[in-house]
C-alpha cells in the first residue's frame, strides 16, 4: 500500500513536472511553429496539470476502479497503450545496461 501510494505521488508529480514544461516551451513553439501549435501546448499542459491534480486527489481504490472502467469501455486501447508501456520499460532498462 504504502510503496502504491508512492508510485501514486511519483506519478502525478511527473505528470506536473512534463506539463510545467510544455508550458515553459509554449514561446518557444509560437515562435517556431506558429501561434496554433503553441496553444495546443498550452492546452495540453493544462490538462496534463488536470490529470496530475486528479491523480494526486483520489485514493487508490478509486483509481483502480477507474482503470477498470477504461479497460471494460476501450479494451483495444488499454492492450494499445500497456504495449508502449512495457516497451518504454524495456527501453529503459535496456538503455541502463
Amino acid at each position: 500500500s504504502e510503496l502504491a501510494n508512492e508510485g501514486k505521488t511519483r506519478t502525478s508529480d511527473a505528470i506536473s513536472g512534463l506539463g510545467k514544461l510544455v508550458s515553459d516551451n509554449a514561446a518557444t513553439i509560437d515562435e517556431k511553429l506558429g501561434q496554433k501549435y503553441g496553444d495546443y501546448a498550452r492546452s495540453a499542459s493544462r490538462k496534463m496539470q488536470e490529470t496530475a491534480a486528479k491523480i494526486e486527489s483520489k485514493e487508490l481504490d478509486e483509481l483502480g476502479e477507474d482503470a477498470r472502467e477504461f479497460v471494460r469501455k476501450s479494451p483495444g486501447l488499454a492492450v494499445g497503450m500497456a504495449a508502449v508501456a512495457g516497451f518504454m520499460i524495456a527501453r529503459l532498462f535496456s538503455s541502463s545496461k
